[in-house]
Order: structure tokens, then sequence, then C-alpha cells
């Protein structure tokens, strides 16, 4: 398998695992639903994290939990400060992926139940690190003593927050790490898949400006969000803002801006080195644009939902669904020249 069939088969199940990940967190959050009335529901989410960690790294699976935090924003965000969304939405699906880092281990493990220990160690990691974000939110924003759920008003509130968090994230670190190793009991190709030799795939052709104009765009967005989100943190800090409504739509602008902008920046390493992919790059940036059209499409049924202006979702839907077909053609494109020149290389195949 080359290097480029491997990357956008990775992406391919990023995206999968992290649609699997959201139902399941809001599946989970229906039926916790009046039990944590502060947020926090009971369940497995974080194994769409895990498996696609074991399956290809950290990374992949940081990205997972990323792309599941922006989809809770699109749908269910209660947002008290710009701090408190980073540590309630943005970064706990995202730290689940710390827990992946037991990937070396299990991989390096020998016998079944060596593997089975890496895989609740990953597990209980992942699930602590997504604990310590809550932790943090619910003691910065959330200890108000008035609004503590279950009758604790008078307890202390560092103990209340770490009773609460732990009390939806125990069980789910107990029923996620019995279910993977479930899963690997009884498909164990899921978290280890057999791939044949890579190859490296080199091209001669530098598309230096096509790269450049990407990560251009990108940078531009960010600075836009930057700019935005300094203002309302010192609105809020010094009181001239009237209560705090963060706004998610630029909040996803950015972390895509920012994945664009990484993107960007090992296009130009493999440029440099001769190993660059313009079908791989195409592929990559289409399914960051379809990300984008999928939220502005959610936001598009909400504003019809709660009956408010939806012009500004119908600008965004058509402009994401113009670049995401440009970007499918252009992959198609490279796609058929790159077959059409294999053919031409080998005509007895």
């Amino acid at each position: 398998m080359s290097t480029t069939s491997k990357y956008v088969r990775t992406i391919c199940e990023i995206g999968i695992f992290a649609a699997l990940g959201f139902v399941l967190d809001e599946l989970q959050g229906i039926i916790s639903k009046g039990l944590f009335i502060n947020g926090g529901s009971i369940g497995f989410a974080m194994i769409a994290v895990l498996i696609i960690g074991y399956r290809r790294g950290w990374l992949p699976a940081l990205l997972t939990g990323l792309i599941m935090g922006l989809f809770d924003i699109a749908t269910s965000a209660y947002i008290l400060h710009p701090a408190q969304l980073f540590l309630d939405y943005i970064l706990p699906y995202a730290l689940v992926a710390v827990g992946c880092l037991c990937k070396y281990p299990f991989d390096k493990a020998t016998t079944k139940g060596g593997k089975i220990l890496w895989l609740v160690v990953g597990t209980v990691v992942g699930g602590l690190a997504k604990f310590l974000s809550h932790y943090l939110a619910g003691v910065i924003f959330w200890a108000n003593p008035e609004n503590f759920a279950w009758g604790l008003t008078s307890m202390n509130p560092y103990l209340y927050c770490f009773l609460y968090n732990i009390a939806f994230i125990g069980p789910s670190i107990v029923l996620t790490a019995a279910l993977l190793i479930a899963v690997y009991a009884r498909a164990p190709m899921v978290l280890t898949p057999k791939e044949s030799e890579e190859n490296a795939e080199k091209k001669n052709v530098l598309p230096i400006i096509y790269v450049s104009v990407i990560g251009a765009g990108a940078l531009a967005c960010l600075v836009i969000f930057l700019i935005s989100y300094i203002k309302s943190f010192y609105a809020y800090k010094d009181g001239s803002a009237v209560g705090y409504e963060f706004d998610p739509d630029s909040m996803v602008i950015s972390l895509l801006s920012i994945f664009l902008l990484v993107l960007t920046a090992t296009s130009f390493i493999k440029i440099f080195k001769n190993k660059f992919s313009m079908l791989f790059h195409a592929q990559l940036t289409f399914l960051t644009v379809t990300m984008s059209l999928i939220y502005g499409i959610s936001r598009l049924i909400r504003m019809y939902v709660k009956q408010k202006d939806p012009t500004t979702y119908w600008i965004w839907f058509g402009v994401g669904l113009f670049t995401v077909l440009v970007f499918l053609g252009l992959s198609l494109f490279l796609y058929f020249q790159k077959k059409k020149q294999i053919n031409e290389s080998n005509p007895q195949a």
C-alpha cells in the first residue's frame, strides 16, 4: 500500500469514527438526561477516539476528538466563557487521545493478556485526561453551590466538582474499557489492521503556489478569529459585555484553519523532500471543507427550528457546497490522471 493510499484511508477512518463518536455522545446524553443537570453523561463515546488511536496513532485520534468537539458545539453548547468552551467542549474528547500513546506497547505486546492490559491502561489514561478538563471547568466556572446537583449545596466546591465529574466519567471508563476488550477479543483486526509494505511516492512537480494559497486562506481565517476572540475576552473581563455568548461559527472556522495550516507546513516539507502528493493534499482539503459544510447545514437546520434568520447559513451552505465540489472534482481529476499514468507505464497489466 502506498503512503498516499494509507493517508487517504486514515482520513476516511477519522471521518467515520468521529461521526460514530458524535452519535454515541448524543445517544448517551439522551439516556442520561436529567441525571446530570450541569452536563455530562454515562456512555462509551470515547471508544471512537481510542479505536482510531490504536489503529492509526495518537494524532488521528486527536483529530477525531476535535471533530467530535466541533459537532458538539454545533448542536448543544452551553457557553459561559471563552476558556470554558475549550475545557468543556473542544478539549475533552481530544484529550482522550493521550491514552492512545499506549499504542506502542500495545503493538509490542506478544500475549493477548498483555495487549488487553494496554487497552485498559490507555482507556483509563484517556478517560482521566478527559476528567481533568471537565474538572478544571467545574472548579473555575461551575462552583456555585446554589447550582449543585443532588442536594449537595453544602459540600466543598472542589470535592463536589470531583464527585460530580467522576460520577459519569468513572462508569464511562469502565464501560469503554469493557467494550474495547470485547472488540479486541471478537475482532482484533479492528485495532490491528494488516497492511502491505508502504512505498514512498515521489512527485517531481512542486505545486508551491497551490499550497501557499490554501495556507494563506487558512491563516487569514485564523487571524480574524483570534482578533474577535481577544476582543470578546476583554469585553467579558472588563464587564462591558452583557453576559457572554461565544460565536461557535468562528471557533469552527479557526480549528479547521489550524488543521489546514498544519497541512500546509507538512506539505512544504514534503515538497522540498520531493515526496509531495497533490492527490493526498486535495483529498485532505476536501475532507476539511466537507466538515465545514456539514456544520453549516446543522446550523441552517437549527435556524429554522429556532425561527431565526437563516440567510447567513444559506450563504455558508452555498459557498461550502461550491468549495466541496471544486475539491471533489480536483481529487477525481488527479486520481484518474494518476491511474492513467500507471496504465501507460504498465501496458501489460
